[in-house]
Protein backbone atom coordinates (compact mmCIF):
# COMPACT_ATOMS: atom_id res chain seq x y z
CA UNK A 1 0.00 0.00 0.00
CA UNK A 2 3.06 1.99 0.55
CA UNK A 3 3.90 2.34 -3.00
CA UNK A 4 0.42 2.53 -4.53
CA UNK A 5 0.29 6.01 -1.99
CA UNK A 6 3.67 7.04 -3.52
CA UNK A 7 2.58 6.05 -7.13
CA UNK A 8 -0.56 8.39 -6.47
CA UNK A 9 0.98 11.10 -4.50
CA UNK A 10 3.98 11.20 -7.97
CA UNK A 11 0.71 11.03 -10.37
CA UNK A 12 -0.82 14.18 -8.61
CA UNK A 13 2.35 16.35 -7.84
CA UNK A 14 2.57 15.88 -11.79
CA UNK A 15 -0.64 16.68 -13.05
CA UNK A 16 -0.34 19.57 -10.95
CA UNK A 17 3.22 20.45 -12.56
CA UNK A 18 1.60 19.97 -16.47
CA UNK A 19 -1.47 22.22 -15.51
CA UNK A 20 0.65 25.04 -14.48
CA UNK A 21 2.70 24.92 -16.97
CA UNK A 22 0.89 24.04 -19.69
CA UNK A 23 0.83 27.79 -21.20
CA UNK A 24 4.62 28.40 -20.77
CA UNK A 25 6.21 25.22 -22.23
CA UNK A 26 6.46 23.76 -25.51
CA UNK A 27 4.13 21.33 -27.11
CA UNK A 28 7.59 18.51 -26.80
CA UNK A 29 7.30 19.02 -23.04
CA UNK A 30 3.36 18.87 -22.36
CA UNK A 31 3.45 15.94 -24.75
CA UNK A 32 6.32 14.40 -22.63
CA UNK A 33 5.17 15.26 -19.34
CA UNK A 34 1.39 13.70 -20.12
CA UNK A 35 3.43 10.83 -21.09
CA UNK A 36 5.09 10.23 -17.94
CA UNK A 37 1.91 10.98 -16.05
CA UNK A 38 0.38 7.66 -18.59
CA UNK A 39 3.73 5.76 -17.06
CA UNK A 40 2.13 6.36 -13.38
CA UNK A 41 -0.94 5.54 -14.11
CA UNK A 42 0.28 2.10 -15.27
CA UNK A 43 2.27 1.57 -12.28
CA UNK A 44 -0.61 2.62 -9.86
CA UNK A 45 -2.95 -0.18 -11.77
CA UNK A 46 -0.66 -2.60 -11.86
CA UNK A 47 0.29 -1.91 -7.62
CA UNK A 48 -3.73 -2.33 -7.41
CA UNK A 49 -3.77 -5.65 -9.16
CA UNK A 50 -0.61 -6.78 -6.91
CA UNK A 51 -2.38 -5.67 -3.72
CA UNK A 52 -5.79 -7.28 -4.30
CA UNK A 53 -3.48 -10.68 -5.40
CA UNK A 54 -1.41 -10.27 -2.26
CA UNK A 55 -4.72 -9.60 0.21
CA UNK A 56 -6.75 -12.31 -2.07
CA UNK A 57 -3.78 -15.23 -1.71
CA UNK A 58 -4.45 -14.56 2.16
CA UNK A 59 -8.44 -15.36 2.22
CA UNK A 60 -9.54 -18.79 3.14
CA UNK A 61 -12.02 -20.14 0.41
CA UNK A 62 -14.86 -22.88 0.20
CA UNK A 63 -13.34 -26.54 -1.70
CA UNK A 64 -15.82 -25.71 -4.16
CA UNK A 65 -14.90 -22.14 -5.18
CA UNK A 66 -11.48 -22.60 -4.13
CA UNK A 67 -9.86 -22.92 -7.89
CA UNK A 68 -11.97 -20.12 -9.27
CA UNK A 69 -10.65 -17.99 -6.95
CA UNK A 70 -7.14 -19.30 -7.56
CA UNK A 71 -7.60 -18.44 -11.30
CA UNK A 72 -9.01 -15.22 -10.23
CA UNK A 73 -5.59 -14.11 -8.75
CA UNK A 74 -3.68 -15.21 -11.26
CA UNK A 75 -5.22 -13.28 -13.91
CA UNK A 76 -4.77 -10.09 -11.34
CA UNK A 77 -1.08 -11.08 -11.30
CA UNK A 78 -0.69 -11.36 -14.69
CA UNK A 79 -2.55 -7.99 -15.54
CA UNK A 80 -0.59 -6.71 -13.11
CA UNK A 81 2.54 -7.63 -15.34
CA UNK A 82 1.27 -6.45 -18.31
CA UNK A 83 0.42 -2.62 -16.94
CA UNK A 84 4.39 -2.86 -15.72
CA UNK A 85 5.73 -3.90 -18.94
CA UNK A 86 3.60 -1.32 -20.39
CA UNK A 87 5.05 1.22 -18.23
CA UNK A 88 8.31 0.01 -18.88
CA UNK A 89 8.22 0.38 -22.96
CA UNK A 90 6.33 3.72 -22.54
CA UNK A 91 8.96 5.44 -20.36
CA UNK A 92 11.88 3.67 -22.48
CA UNK A 93 10.53 5.43 -25.62
CA UNK A 94 9.73 8.66 -23.58
CA UNK A 95 13.35 8.70 -22.42
CA UNK A 96 14.75 8.30 -26.06
CA UNK A 97 12.74 10.91 -27.22
CA UNK A 98 13.21 13.44 -24.07
CA UNK A 99 16.71 12.89 -24.67
CA UNK A 100 16.72 13.91 -28.43
CA UNK A 101 14.34 16.67 -27.63
CA UNK A 102 14.54 18.29 -24.66
CA UNK A 103 17.45 17.38 -23.24
CA UNK A 104 18.87 20.93 -23.16
CA UNK A 105 15.63 22.89 -22.31
CA UNK A 106 13.68 20.79 -20.20
CA UNK A 107 16.01 18.16 -18.75
CA UNK A 108 14.03 17.32 -15.78
CA UNK A 109 10.99 16.12 -17.68
CA UNK A 110 13.94 13.84 -19.31
CA UNK A 111 15.13 12.79 -16.06
CA UNK A 112 12.08 11.73 -14.58
CA UNK A 113 11.25 9.92 -17.67
CA UNK A 114 14.63 8.00 -16.22
CA UNK A 115 13.06 7.54 -13.12
CA UNK A 116 10.38 6.23 -13.73
CA UNK A 117 11.38 3.57 -16.20
CA UNK A 118 14.16 2.40 -13.54
CA UNK A 119 10.93 2.03 -11.33
CA UNK A 120 9.05 0.08 -14.01
CA UNK A 121 12.00 -2.43 -14.29
CA UNK A 122 12.72 -2.72 -10.14
CA UNK A 123 8.91 -3.51 -10.67
CA UNK A 124 8.99 -6.20 -12.91
CA UNK A 125 10.05 -8.82 -9.86
CA UNK A 126 7.32 -10.45 -8.37
CA UNK A 127 7.10 -10.53 -4.71
CA UNK A 128 7.57 -14.50 -2.92
CA UNK A 129 3.81 -13.67 -2.42
CA UNK A 130 2.82 -13.27 -6.37
CA UNK A 131 4.81 -15.52 -6.99
CA UNK A 132 3.37 -18.25 -4.66
CA UNK A 133 -0.24 -17.05 -6.27
CA UNK A 134 0.90 -17.89 -9.61
CA UNK A 135 3.41 -20.75 -9.42
CA UNK A 136 3.26 -22.25 -5.90
CA UNK A 137 6.43 -24.23 -6.69
CA UNK A 138 8.60 -21.86 -8.22
CA UNK A 139 12.28 -21.50 -6.61
CA UNK A 140 14.29 -19.17 -8.18
CA UNK A 141 17.85 -20.98 -9.29
CA UNK A 142 21.49 -19.47 -8.16
CA UNK A 143 21.45 -16.72 -10.69
CA UNK A 144 25.44 -17.45 -10.68
CA UNK A 145 24.42 -20.69 -12.16
CA UNK A 146 25.79 -21.69 -15.35
CA UNK A 147 22.85 -23.70 -15.99
CA UNK A 148 20.61 -20.71 -14.99
CA UNK A 149 18.35 -20.42 -17.86
CA UNK A 150 17.71 -24.61 -17.86
CA UNK A 151 17.29 -25.17 -14.28
CA UNK A 152 14.45 -21.88 -14.75
CA UNK A 153 12.50 -23.91 -17.23
CA UNK A 154 12.88 -27.04 -15.11
CA UNK A 155 10.38 -25.24 -12.53
CA UNK A 156 7.72 -25.27 -14.78
CA UNK A 157 5.48 -28.62 -15.80
CA UNK A 158 4.85 -29.44 -19.42
CA UNK A 159 1.28 -27.66 -19.26
CA UNK A 160 3.34 -24.14 -18.49
CA UNK A 161 5.80 -24.73 -20.84
CA UNK A 162 3.42 -25.71 -23.48
CA UNK A 163 1.94 -22.47 -22.97
CA UNK A 164 5.05 -20.13 -22.72
CA UNK A 165 6.28 -22.03 -25.86
CA UNK A 166 2.67 -21.08 -27.96
CA UNK A 167 3.18 -17.56 -26.66
CA UNK A 168 6.48 -17.01 -27.40
CA UNK A 169 5.93 -18.42 -31.05
CA UNK A 170 3.32 -15.78 -31.23
CA UNK A 171 5.56 -13.08 -30.34
CA UNK A 172 8.09 -14.15 -32.61
CA UNK A 173 5.85 -13.89 -35.59
CA UNK A 174 5.00 -10.61 -34.79
CA UNK A 175 8.49 -9.40 -34.31
CA UNK A 176 9.27 -10.53 -37.86
CA UNK A 177 6.07 -9.03 -40.08
CA UNK A 178 6.60 -5.74 -36.88
CA UNK A 179 10.30 -5.44 -38.41
CA UNK A 180 9.39 -5.85 -42.11
CA UNK A 181 6.37 -3.87 -41.79
CA UNK A 182 8.41 -1.02 -40.14
CA UNK A 183 11.36 -1.94 -42.75
CA UNK A 184 9.02 -0.89 -45.85
CA UNK A 185 7.82 2.06 -43.81
CA UNK A 186 11.37 3.59 -43.65
CA UNK A 187 11.79 2.97 -46.82
CA UNK A 188 8.75 5.06 -48.38
CA UNK A 189 9.95 7.56 -45.76
CA UNK A 190 13.23 7.83 -47.29
CA UNK A 191 11.94 7.75 -50.91
CA UNK A 192 9.12 10.50 -50.61
CA UNK A 193 11.01 12.81 -48.05
CA UNK A 194 14.09 12.45 -49.18
CA UNK A 195 15.46 12.35 -45.40
CA UNK A 196 17.49 8.86 -45.75
CA UNK A 197 16.87 5.95 -42.73
CA UNK A 198 19.53 3.84 -44.70
CA UNK A 199 21.16 3.06 -41.24
CA UNK A 200 17.94 2.29 -39.35
CA UNK A 201 16.73 0.10 -42.47
CA UNK A 202 20.23 -1.84 -42.84
CA UNK A 203 19.75 -2.49 -38.56
CA UNK A 204 16.75 -4.01 -39.02
CA UNK A 205 17.49 -6.16 -41.77
CA UNK A 206 20.20 -7.41 -39.10
CA UNK A 207 18.24 -7.69 -36.63
CA UNK A 208 16.00 -10.15 -38.68
CA UNK A 209 18.77 -11.96 -39.89
CA UNK A 210 20.15 -12.39 -36.22
CA UNK A 211 16.41 -13.41 -34.73
CA UNK A 212 15.61 -16.13 -37.90
CA UNK A 213 19.08 -17.28 -37.84
CA UNK A 214 19.17 -18.17 -34.03
CA UNK A 215 15.39 -19.46 -34.04
CA UNK A 216 16.65 -21.99 -36.68
CA UNK A 217 19.96 -22.74 -35.00
CA UNK A 218 17.52 -23.12 -31.50
CA UNK A 219 15.66 -25.89 -33.55
CA UNK A 220 19.05 -27.40 -35.02
CA UNK A 221 19.51 -31.21 -33.31
CA UNK A 222 22.40 -31.09 -30.61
Amino acid sequence: MKMLAVYIVMFLYGLYKLFVGLEFQGFESNILMITNLVVVICLIVARLNVWKTEQGSLMKKKVEVEDAHQIMLEKKAYTAATYIQIALSVSFIALLVGFLLLRDTQPKIVLVSGILMMISFASLFPSKKIISVTNPNFKLPDPQSKNFNKEYLEQFDGGEKYVMLKGLNEIYTLVIWGLVILAFGLMFYSAFTGDSQLVSIIGIGVLLMLIQVSYTISLKPK
